[in-house]
């Protein structure tokens, strides 16, 4: 088999524990692109929080798409053309933003390159906005300002609050919204449906490529999808019990160059 497509989860994959990409891993995702390797960076962050790695990558110059908002969105790194996109309307996400209110959660969404929300000064906020490299945008008004369809609105509380209060805020919802925290202080809103490897299985029908040329590399709970549907999916070694259950091969971690150990071996056995 040779694989003709990698799929990347970020954080705590191609990303070491000190928010780097690795210098043997650099090289070699960047000299497999130069050969045809179609990389995807597949990720829960916002589309321009994948655009450093991207440029770091060089896909500007070799291509490769970016998968953002685990799924709802897909683009084509080099053109910035969308692929495909889940949204909810400006509707559903005034009514999310009034019941978040009510739970005295921070409230945001995103542009092309902004984070927009009332709630600037908050912290967690603030975090979002380093973690993706993009400026926050302070609105007067949310609902007056979003007046487009959205592919996630963030929600943002302590931990503890977050932890006590998810279940009865999501409950409303029913099947309509996926709502669920991300990490200990973000509560995610995004459209149903949404998954990584269900995009990524649309991506690679327009490319005409095959599922089992696909290698996933991931370690958390929403890359699990990915790992299923590749032909080879892969575990880093700092991943979760269950994506180490699930993956064909468990690699190195993220801080031992996991992803670079596993593309040589399979670059030595010429299936890459």
């Amino acid at each position: 088999m040779t694989y003709k497509l990698i799929a990347l989860d970020l954080d705590g994959t191609l990303k070491s524990s000190d928010k780097k990409i690795l210098p043997k891993t650099k090289a070699i995702l960047q000299k497999l692109a130069k050969q045809g390797v179609i990389l995807v960076l597949a990720s829960g962050r916002p589309t321009a929080g994948l655009y450093a790695e991207a440029k770091e990558l060089e896909l500007d110059k070799t291509g490769g798409y970016l998968l953002s908002f685990n799924g709802a969105k897909v683009v084509d790194y080099r053109t910035k053309k969308t692929i495909y996109q889940k949204v909810y309307d400006a509707k559903t996400a005034h009514a999310v933003y009034d019941r978040a209110k009510k739970y005295n959660l921070a409230v945001m969404t995103y542009t092309d390159e902004l984070i927009l929300t009332e709630d600037d000064n908050d912290k967690y906020v603030i975090i979002e906005s380093e973690v993706n490299h993009m400026p926050i945008k302070h609105i007067d008004s949310f609902k007056e300002t979003v007046d487009f369809s959205v592919n996630k609105v963030l929600l943002t509380g302590e931990p503890d609050h977050a932890k006590r209060i998810i279940d009865e805020f999501k409950e409303p919802y029913g099947e309509s919204l996926s709502i669920y925290r991300s990490a200990p202080f973000f509560i995610e809103v995004m459209a149903q449906g949404i998954d990584k490897a269900a995009s990524l299985r649309m991506l690679i029908e327009q490319l005409g490529i095959k599922q089992e040329e696909v290698i996933s590399f991931g370690d958390g709970y929403n890359d699990l999808s990915l790992i299923e549907f590749a032909g080879m999916g892969v575990a880093m070694a700092n991943a979760v019990d269950e994506v180490k259950q699930r993956a064909n091969y468990i690699t190195l971690s993220n801080d031992e160059e996991g992803i670079y150990e596993c593309l040589k071996m399979l670059n030595r056995k010429g299936e890459i």
